[in-house]
């Protein structure tokens, strides 16, 4: 039976996707991407044009659309094809199904006649955060940015420009897509949630939002309960006291407490609708089905996505010692044959468990640069012990025989 990387790809070719044709895609400090998971293609410090100017005309937007229609690899995209060649699914195969469920067809008409039609936005409305996260960096990071006297980047925020330009071409839109740092903590977030539902083109959009979870929302709900589809997406990378150094300064009792609230707040409204995320790397491998028991603990047992972490380079899980990846397979076994709830989720741990296999063996092609990322790994343990007083040793049960094999 074809996977879904192979259905994608008899259906148009290997490197199509639909995002570049239909999204605006802006990072917390204005590079142009093409989705969340690309490489910049605009670096903020080119950037002339205005975020519609640049999706709608850009030359290098028109040579990566013609790439795609004609099978040619997007190097951009890079993350893509490596997790449909791990496991057979991708950020492009996901959001490919996502689009034709809400307007068949029409990828189809894109792809036979090359259409540029913006019909998704996905933006970061700025890097202001109250957390530091070890695989997080200044540019999604005012607190990381003022730890690394970034002063470029402490804070960055979307201004008024940019949000009219948003304003101007939402007519239409049934996508939106926000992150952050962290959108909770932002002006303009809540400003564009005002917007959408007075103009009347909410009941139109399914609007997401990643956050860290360290916000109660429940006065936002109302208004995001006006959506078409309101999915809120919290980041957990561990679900016991590992958390507190992989996402610094924040506690998971407090995440906790939070999480409960907001689970049982979101149950008055029809069209919110909560998910969980976690980023897998060389500091939380260990947590990957941890997180799920947590998740179900607290009663969301069936709305848990992973992904592995690629960049920072040094943060790629498959530098953890294979031992580690052994036990998590056994564990991840033993939990897909209790599913109770036989909704398959169980069983898609195990299958990004394989991804993680995949990743150690990829790093382990090249000793030498393996030895190179675990370098830069200790430099950055180091830093962080200076600065936030935490050893990775007392958090990270399996560090030490990372470091010394």
């Amino acid at each position: 039976m074809p996977n879904q990387s192979e259905i994608l790809t008899n259906r148009y070719n290997k490197s199509f996707c639909i995002k570049p044709f239909t999204e605006i895609s802006n990072s917390a400090n204005g590079s142009r991407m093409l989705c969340c998971n690309s490489d910049e293609v605009i670096p903020h410090y080119e950037v002339n044009g205005t975020i519609t100017e640049d999706f709608l005309n850009h030359p290098d937007m028109n040579e990566i659309r013609r790439k795609m229609l004609a099978g040619e690899e997007v190097p951009q995209c890079w993350q893509c094809p490596r997790s449909e060649k791990a496991r057979g699914t991708s950020h492009r195969t996901m959001v490919m199904k996502q689009f034709e469920r809400l307007l068949p067809g029409v990828a189809d008409d894109i792809f036979k006649n090359g259409t540029v039609d913006l019909k998704s936005i996905d933006i970061r409305f700025g890097n202001k955060c109250n957390l530091a996260c070890v695989m997080c960096g200044p540019g999604s990071s005012s607190l990381i940015a003022k730890e690394e006297a970034d002063k470029d980047l402490e804070v960055v925020d979307l201004n008024d420009f940019s949000l009219d330009q948003i304003k101007k071409h939402s007519e239409g839109i049934v996508l939106f897509k926000t992150t952050g740092g962290e959108p909770m903590l932002l002006p303009a977030y809540k400003k564009c949630l005002e917007f959408f539902v007075e103009e009347g083109y909410a009941k139109n959009i399914s609007f997401t939002t990643i956050t860290n979870g360290t916000i109660d929302y429940s006065n936002l709900m109302p208004l995001m309960n006006e959506f078409k589809l309101f999915k809120v997406s919290h980041s957990i990378d561990a679900a016991d006291e590992q958390y507190d150094y992989v996402r610094w300064p924040g506690t998971i009792k407090r995440l906790e407490r939070i999480h409960k609230n907001i689970s049982k707040n979101a149950k008055q409204y029809k069209n919110i609708r909560l998910e969980f995320g976690a980023t897998i790397h060389a500091l939380n491998v260990n947590q990957t089905v941890k997180i799920s028991k947590y998740l179900e603990s607290i009663g969301e047992y069936d709305n848990y996505n992973v992904d592995i972490v690629y960049r920072p380079h040094y943060m790629q899980p498959g530098l953890v010692p294979i031992e580690v990846i052994d036990e998590l397979e056994a564990e991840a076994i033993e939990w897909a044959k209790h599913d109770p709830f036989d909704n398959g989720y169980h069983q898609e741990i195990l299958d990004f468990v394989h991804s993680i296999r995949y990743n150690y063996d990829t790093i382990n092609s090249n000793k030498e640069q393996k030895q190179e990322l675990l370098n830069q790994l200790e430099a950055k343990t180091i830093f962080w012990k200076e600065k936030r007083k935490l050893d990775v040793r007392d958090y990270v049960p399996y560090y030490e025989v990372m470091q010394s094999k």
